[in-house]
């Protein structure tokens, strides 16, 4: 996986979320009724993996939505899983 496939997946999901406050839409309030996640990049292109990489997982990650959604990554996913895009909440 290149860089810059990663960095445009976080471009375009955050394009996705900016879009949405401005027309009045909320992407992840819709995502939860639904019960579909906005994520949209591929698990695979972010190496996803169902359990946590060292004391990193997706519970602990700026980009989780519980209970088991992601901002960024597309599907369902483990609150202890890990993926490439890993941030940490801050503190």
């Amino acid at each position: 996986m290149r860089r810059r496939d990663l960095l445009k997946g976080i471009a375009i999901t955050a394009g996705a979320v900016v879009a949405g406050s401005i027309t009045g839409m909320n992407p992840i309030g819709v995502a939860h009724a639904a019960e579909k996640c906005p994520g949209m990049t591929p698990k695979a292109t972010l190496q996803y993996q169902p359990h946590p990489k060292g004391k990193d997982q997706c519970s602990v990650c700026a980009y989780f939505i519980a209970p088991h959604c992601c901002t960024v990554v597309a599907g369902s996913i483990a609150p202890a899983g890990w993926c490439m895009a890993f941030i940490p909440k801050p503190a």
